[in-house]
């Protein structure tokens, strides 16, 4: 049985369409390819959250249908025509395509040969189905297939990670998350090399499917969660000896505070899908809370690996010590304020010990910070100075931002490339603080900068939030404000990833 293929050639915006068009005219199969992939030209498709292309197909698309005569018509030396004058008849102006005849084979075995056992370090191997397992007796091997979700061990991120278990020498008992576990194949390494409890998620159920079913083949005891099944592996409270996340630079980055926050003290993180040019950037998004480094690197891809740090231990005496420390802090802070004048330190000297709200500074330092605002707000009041609020950078957190097509909303139902930027940002301060100004930065998937948009605030706080808050601009925003925003913006056409900071005007 032989198979005729006929490729054509088309833009992106036509590949979809042409796609169906032909399944409906008698094609067995359609696929879509890049046609200069391989080239100078090539454009690779990336599908990172909130980055998702809008055209889910190339500049440059080969669209590949295969007709078999045994099944349809495709046998007659008619065949383009017809179906160049079908297509036409639907819209269509094509040139002829393509041909090609595709002899029948065994397509398994065909496949099955792509996919050899992988040696990783000096013990892992992974090996699919069809393949004997290696004769070294101290051999781990992980039997995995390829089949819904990405990790075989073939690709160098996934290498990586393999080869950071299969290098420690005290796995043992040491609990492990695998956070976008894919396949489940570093789970399951971790868990034969002897990581209890393991624990893998990710947001594709497909990914689950496979993982639970690669995990029961290993005979292995790993638990594989969604992260909307509020699990209590994934609670709040439950941290873990090692965070490992194979993905990509962008989600990496986002997603810093949650993997962080699953770090015990003295845990370690390990991160992979990172390109060697985009390690700084992602090592300088997790420098507030711990170092990492380059672990290793292997084709153009780097591993990151870090701890977070130790709590610190501190002796019997030492919140006396602190305590008085504290106590002389306060009185030459109040002194300063008397001798200089609230209108010239305050500025400086109240974000500088300033508690968070979020619970972390301890309650001499609220107490004391709070004792000495009342007495701030009387000296404004004897000595005249202008009660107004500070401007501090590092008041300001960006909890998150995500970038998403917006197609449904009133108003921007044509416009080209429309998307909204969704950004929470929260004064962290026990004091209000001057609303900064936003910058967005839109970059290709070479990281070059295409677009840089400085808003102010009234350009992106919500017009809600301005109408409750009439004297924003003077009074800034309270303690502990959160503010929801959600920014229309027009995406240049190579727009492949984003960076949101704040800053205050110079």
């Amino acid at each position: 049985m032989s198979y005729r293929e006929l490729v054509f050639t088309v833009v992106a915006e036509t590949a979809e369409p042409l796609g169906d068009a032909l399944l409906e005219l008698g094609a067995l199969s359609v696929t879509v390819e890049d046609a200069a992939a391989g080239g100078y030209d090539e454009n690779p498709l990336y599908g990172e959250p909130g980055l998702s292309p809008d055209v889910q197909a190339w500049e440059r698309s080969s669209v590949t249908a295969l007709f078999n005569s045994e099944f349809d018509d495709s046998g007659s030396s008619e065949l383009i025509t017809d179906l160049l004058i079908s297509l036409k008849e639907s819209g269509f102006h094509l040139a002829s395509p393509q041909e090609k005849i595709v002899e029948e084979q065994d397509w398994v075995r065909l496949t099955q040969s792509q996919f050899a056992p992988i040696q990783i370090g000096e013990r892992i191997w992974v090996i699919p189905s069809w393949h004997d397992a290696p004769s070294d007796p101290n051999a781990i091997c992980l039997a995995v297939d390829p089949g819904l979700a990405f990790g075989t061990g073939s690709h160098p991120t996934t290498h990586l990670c393999l080869l950071w278990l299969e290098q420690q020498q005290n796995l043992a008992n040491q609990s492990l998350l695998d956070y976008g576990c894919g396949s489940g194949i570093l789970a399951i390494a971790a868990s034969k090399l002897g990581a209890k409890p393991v624990v893998g998620t990710d947001i594709d159920p497909q990914a689950m499917v496979a993982a639970r079913s690669n995990a029961e083949i290993n005979k292995t005891v790993v638990q594989f969660v969604l992260p909307n099944e509020d699990a209590l592996e994934l609670a709040a409270q439950t941290k873990y000896d090692i965070v490992m996340a194979n993905i990509l630079a962008n989600p990496l980055q986002v997603l810093a505070p949650a993997l962080v926050n699953k770090i015990r003290p003295g845990g370690q993180i390990v991160l992979s899908g990172v390109l060697a040019r985009q390690a700084e950037e992602v090592i300088t998004t997790y420098s507030q809370w711990l170092t990492l480094s380059v672990w290793k690197e292997s084709e153009g891809w780097v591993c990151l690996h870090g701890a977070l740090p130790k709590a610190k231990t501190t002796s019997i005496s030492s919140p006396i010590q602190k305590k008085t420390f504290r106590f002389i802090l306060f009185c030459l802070l109040v002194i300063l304020l008397l001798v200089f004048g609230e209108h010239l330190s305050r500025n400086s000297l109240l974000p500088a010990i300033a508690p968070r709200v979020d619970g972390s500074s301890s309650w001499i330092a609220v107490k004391s910070f709070s004792l000495l605002n009342r007495i701030d707000q009387k000296l404004c009041v004897a000595l005249g100075c202008i009660n107004r609020p500070v401007s501090d950078f590092a008041a300001w957190k960006i909890t998150s931002a995500t970038l998403s097509l917006e197609k449904a909303r009133e108003g921007l139902k044509n416009a080209p490339n429309q998307s909204v930027l969704e950004v929470e940002i929260q004064n962290r301060l026990a004091i209000a603080v001057l609303i900064p100004n936003l910058e967005i930065s839109l970059t290709d998937a070479e990281e070059s900068e295409l677009k840089s948009i400085q808003l102010t605030p009234k350009e992106w706080l919500p017009i809600a939030w301005q109408i409750s808050h009439p004297e924003f601009l003077l009074k800034g925003a309270p303690s502990g404000e959160l503010i929801n925003a959600q920014l229309p913006l027009s995406l240049p056409v190579n727009a492949a990833g984003y960076r949101v900071r704040v800053l205050y005007p110079q």
